[in-house]
């Protein structure tokens, strides 16, 4: 399975709707796809109308040994080829657990090994925080022989995103070194942004595009079909399958397909 994580460490960014829709994307493209609710805020969960995992058997539960089931019952069909690994009540208490816990980093890595042949692709909805759980998305990220993966990095186009992009890169610079390993950044995608906003907007796309590394990989501009699409708990590509925001997650699954 190859694995994707939608990472920044802001919130309100995009990631989850991005995370949906890159999943409808590849899913639509024939992946067998896993759409993983890793941000204790349990966004992805609520906004695809999927029920949450029952008390005692969940996937913070697994991560932390405190349920050693088969973590198969936990998987949520969604769509054709689109599955969910749903949130929970307990998920606020993951962080604190993982702390304590020995080989934390790579505690969800070994959870979504148990579907390595299941799916073709997942996609990790990160938490928005530089601590442990967003660790635990990145190695899960890390790079693989024979498979692809890496970090797709939502970003705003305000002034605040460029620090907190250096943040998130020093962290996964840190985190490679101290765990031996390699994370590939795919690219950023600006997210949520109006054009008729101004020269904000307008510099900060250009500075983003100006990098050179990481790239720009796609742009997400506001569209109030991706909102409504929201509202009726379906994907862009599912309830606007025709329109321009569903032909920008089209392009971006390619993007990571060919990466």
């Amino acid at each position: 399975m190859d694995i994707y994580s939608m990472t920044n460490q802001k919130g309100g960014v995009g990631k989850t709707a991005n995370s949906i829709n890159l999943g409808a994307a590849l899913a639509e493209y024939g992946r067998r796809t896993l759409l993983v609710d890793w941000d204790p805020q349990g966004h992805l969960t609520e906004a695809l109308g999927v029920p949450e995992a029952a008390e005692g058997r969940t996937m913070k539960g697994w991560v932390l040994g405190e349920w050693t089931g088969d973590p198969h019952q936990l998987l949520v069909e969604y769509r054709p080829n689109l599955w969910v690994l749903p949130t929970s009540l307990d998920m606020f208490l993951l962080d604190k657990g993982l702390y304590a816990a020995t080989n934390r980093e790579m505690r969800l890595a070994h959870l979504l090994e148990h579907f390595e042949e299941d799916f073709d692709a997942g996609v990790l909805d990160a938490p928005p925080s530089l601590g442990i759980g967003t660790e635990c998305a990145l190695m899960a990220a890390r790079r693989r022989p024979g498979k692809r993966s890496g970090l797709v990095i939502p970003v705003e186009a305000e002034d605040s995103s460029i620090r907190a992009l250096r943040l998130l890169l020093r962290q996964v610079g840190i985190l490679c070194a101290d765990m031996r390993t390699d994370i590939d950044i795919l690219g950023l995608v600006p997210s949520r942004f109006d054009m008729r906003d101004g020269e904000i907007v307008s510099s900060m796309l250009d500075a983003f595009r100006g990098l050179g590394e990481p790239p720009v990989i796609a742009e997400i501009r506001k569209r109030t079909d991706i909102r409504k699409a929201w509202r009726e708990k379906k994907s862009v590509l599912e309830y606007a399958p025709k329109s321009e925001a569903a032909d920008w997650y089209r392009d971006l699954a390619k993007v990571v397909l060919a990466a």
